[in-house]
């Protein structure tokens, strides 16, 4: 049975996004975790569905403030090739209010670079959902992960099938001797900041390296709904110590 009060899914499903429900959790329980040492920072928004999913979490814990970072002029997928702005504030904020969150969500209107050089509060959840291309999403970890507390946890989304997002976790997470408990929930690759890892920490994250491509590889097969959930429930119990 699980520890999330089923009103929540009902108010992020109602919510127009990609998050699946097992990603939604895994954001709730660790933003649930944050004992207000730093804050929570998304970085990529649209209409809100990640950062109810945040807000919920922390309201249930420490309180903590999630500071929701996008220009909310869409990316180029839902510019669908135009080059035209979709502006998605709006519809963002009425889903906040409906949810009851607005309190705890600080919105901040900008270009996630452009936050990042006047952004001065230490993290202790980090969220990268924002430009996909590899340049980008190097830069959002290059520019908001120095920030980031040691014991603090970062998320990445679209780890899975997505070029960008997949290298940088690739490389600077899944290889990297600053991050300890790596794991991920279908396209969200995650772990805990440290100063150093053990040798223990890097072989755990070599295994977990080696699922999450057979997983990538898996997922752009297209089996019966049922089969499906069997696969994720299997990389799920795959991953447990």
């Amino acid at each position: 049975m699980s520890d999330i009060p089923e009103q929540v899914h009902s108010l992020t499903e109602a919510v127009e996004g990609w998050l699946t429900r097992e990603e939604g959790e895994l954001l709730y329980r660790l933003a649930r975790r944050c004992t207000g040492r730093g804050v929570i920072v998304e970085i990529g928004s649209y209409k809100g569905r990640s950062t109810i999913w945040l807000a919920k979490g922390a309201q249930a814990g420490a309180g903590v403030p999630v500071y929701a970072i996008d220009p909310h002029t869409g990316s180029e997928e839902h510019q669908a090739g135009t080059g035209e702005a979709v502006w998605t504030y709006d519809e963002f904020l009425t889903n906040l209010r409906r949810a009851g969150v607005e309190q705890i969500v600080l919105p901040v209107l900008a270009e996630s670079q452009q936050a990042a050089r006047t952004f001065d509060q230490p993290i202790e959840l980090l969220f990268i959902d924002g430009d996909h291309r590899y340049e980008a999403v190097r830069a959002d970890f290059n520019l908001w992960v120095p920030k980031l507390l040691d014991g603090g946890y970062l998320l990445m989304h679209d780890t899975i099938r997505w070029d960008g997002p997949r290298r940088v976790a690739r490389e600077s997470v899944y290889r990297s001797r600053c991050f300890r408990d790596i794991g991920f929930v279908h396209s969200i690759t995650f772990g805990q900041k440290a100063a150093s890892s053990t040798q223990a920490d890097r072989l755990r994250a070599r295994y977990v390296l080696l699922l999450h491509t057979v997983y990538d590889v898996l997922s752009a097969i297209k089996p019966p709904p049922l089969l499906k959930r069997a696969a994720k429930a299997l990389f799920m119990r795959l991953q447990i110590r």
